[in-house]
């Protein structure tokens, strides 16, 4: 490719991609933080907000056609749909929905998170999901859901249009049926508020692999349908029981309330739940509000996880500040410091011009500032990564060292007395200090099963939280592995090979203590049990530590020997070349 005027596929689909264009803007004042949640953030989350409000007619349109379902009747089924879909009635209710995705679409943006939360134990786990930010999203989720739900029974009409039923002029009957459906889609948002963050579904997952927006959509649909399916069978599950054996107290609240009275047949008995037309207008309720959730949260995480391709380097002083070393310190904004370690591990291997940019000279003064900047940055994050597991090998090591020396060096039998143990056979006596108060207190407390599983700690908690960013340096890895691949035919000056030791010291270093951590670290047990997408961070960071490896050493060979390295790691980079590791 050296010497070709010609762009690259990638370097094509970067100039054509509307998110690789720097934002125009008057005034360019501001950290590269600010700029991106006003130039490009705001663009992509109206655009994913559109998008899902566009889609709502058609999740309504389906909805009409199961919920007047009728095998038997199918003339007549169909002219009911229609009615009902051309019906003036139908266009505000769709109005009304429509406004109501947009308001859950605004209210979940800023639950989205880069980073996995990882907790320690379930009372973390509990206080994280009482915290404020997130019991405001579950209230707006629990009323929306409720509104939705009460929007349906007026599109079912029929006996469940109304709250109340006038059987003559004395008095009023009421209408349980539209009850039931009421509280079961606020109890449809409560449970997707818990699935929101029990199943780290606000957990924002870059991808390498380059698509267009329209296939990863596509792709995740049939993934939407089949969770959302799931989550709502199993929700109707747990509800009958709840609302048999509680139904009674709203019922009973607004009967006394409004002045109504109970039908003779209520919903909240054995017989009233048998109701299979009720039960299939929970699930379609139920699956309305997951499934246009769902996807509206889909069509978030893609567009929020867009690569962004960010300029190199810029002559202009009005936009020195939007670079892509701007992108990889920025601590501000977390999104934009991932997207921005995400463009540099995409241009270390697909963008041949970018590159060159990368290994050049600055002029007048001939330095290799944007090399020794990028370089610099990534050998930080990974060298940081290193020690924080190295300490926690040593922690995990010297634990499992305590324990095995204490079963090793058993006594034999111990005779208590007052504050004296006396070990049979030998005259040896160890005074031992009186236990405190608070020490006792706390020992009560944790002996009761109730405490004791609030207070006990996840499997492999402290592991995943130690792997929570390790996505970052993923992608720093294979940037410097890639770049230093690439330098050997298209570094004409020079410029990587000054830093070449440090950067095969850092990786191998990181390499020994994460394979030292993954046999340390029992890895069969799962953390937590719901939903932890964030296992597999350790795992592919291992294996590409790996491949990185072996990439550098298939390019250079047995020259990497004759670097001046520290003898562990030439010892270990000798592992490689014989394939031994």
């Amino acid at each position: 490719m050296k010497g070709n005027n010609k762009s690259t596929k990638y370097e094509l689909v970067e100039s054509l991609a509307p998110s690789s264009k720097i934002p125009k803007a008057d005034s360019m004042d501001g950290t590269i933080g600010d700029i991106f949640n006003k130039e490009v953030q705001r663009w992509r989350t109206g655009a994913a907000i559109t998008w899902a409000v566009l889609t709502t007619p058609v999740l309504l349109t389906v909805y009409v056609i199961l919920a007047d379902i009728s095998i038997s009747h199918p003339s007549q089924w169909i002219s009911d749909c229609l009615s009902t879909l051309f019906s003036a009635y139908f266009m505000l209710i769709g109005a009304v929905t429509v406004l109501l995705i947009g308001l859950w679409c605004s209210f979940s943006l800023p639950t989205f998170i880069v980073e996995p939360e990882v907790h320690t134990n379930p009372l973390q786990l509990a206080v994280s999901m009482c915290s404020p930010q997130k019991l405001v999203f579950g209230t707006v989720c629990l009323l929306l859901s409720g509104v939705t739900s009460l929007l349906c029974t007026g599109i079912l009409q029929g006996r469940y249009q109304d709250l109340t039923v006038c059987t003559n002029s004395e008095f009023c009957v009421l209408n349980e049926h539209h009850l039931f459906l009421v509280i079961y889609g606020c109890y449809t948002g409560v449970v997707f508020y818990l699935f929101h963050f029990l199943k780290q579904n606000n957990y924002l997952q870059f991808t390498s692999l380059q698509q267009s927006k329209y296939f990863q959509v596509r792709s995740g649909i049939l993934a939407v349908l089949q969770t959302s399916l799931h989550c709502v069978l199993w929700q109707t599950v747990y509800f009958y029981p709840l609302y048999w054996l509680l139904g009674h107290i709203p019922t009973e609240w607004i009967v006394h309330s409004l002045g109504l009275r109970r039908s003779t047949l209520t919903v909240d008995s054995v017989y009233g739940l048998l109701d299979l037309a009720l039960l299939w207008q929970s699930i379609l309720c139920g699956l309305l509000v997951h499934i246009s959730w769902s996807f509206s949260s889909l069509l978030i995480k893609v567009y929020i996880t867009e690569r962004y391709c960010f300029p190199v380097e810029s002559m202009l002083d009005d936009r020195k500040n939007q670079c892509l070393i701007d992108a990889l310190q920025c601590d501000q904004n977390s999104l934009v410091k991932y997207l921005g370690y995400l463009d540099l591990s995409l241009l270390s291997k697909h963008s041949p011009e970018r590159r060159k940019t990368v290994f050049s000279l600055s002029q007048p003064g001939g330095h290799p500032h944007n090399w020794t900047k990028l370089s610099t940055s990534c050998m930080s994050a990974i060298m940081a990564l290193s020690e924080r597991i190295q300490d926690t090998n040593w922690q995990v090591f010297s634990q499992a060292s305590v324990r095995a020396a204490a079963d090793d060096t058993k006594k034999p039998p111990v005779t208590q007395h007052g504050s004296t143990l006396t070990y049979r056979g030998d005259n040896v006596k160890k005074e031992t200090a009186a236990p405190q108060p608070a020490q006792n207190g706390s020992s009560f407390w944790k002996s009761k099963p109730i405490v004791s599983y609030f207070l006990t700690e996840f499997p492999d908690a402290k592991s995943r939280k130690l792997f929570a960013s390790a996505q970052l340096d993923i992608w720093a890895v294979e940037a410097l592995c890639n770049l230093v691949a690439a330098s050997y035919t298209e570094d004409n000056y020079g410029v990587v090979q000054k830093t070449l030791p440090q950067i095969l010291t850092s990786v191998i270093k990181l390499q020994e203590n994460v394979e030292k951590h993954l046999k340390l670290v029992s890895s069969g047990r799962r953390a937590g049990g719901w939903g932890c997408l964030d296992l597999p961070l350790k795992y592919v960071l291992h294996s590409s530590l790996k491949s990185c490896i072996y990439r550098i050493i298939n390019v250079f060979g047995v020259h990497l020997l004759n670097l001046n390295l520290p003898s562990d790691t030439s010892y270990k980079l000798k592992l490689f070349m014989d394939f031994k590791e």
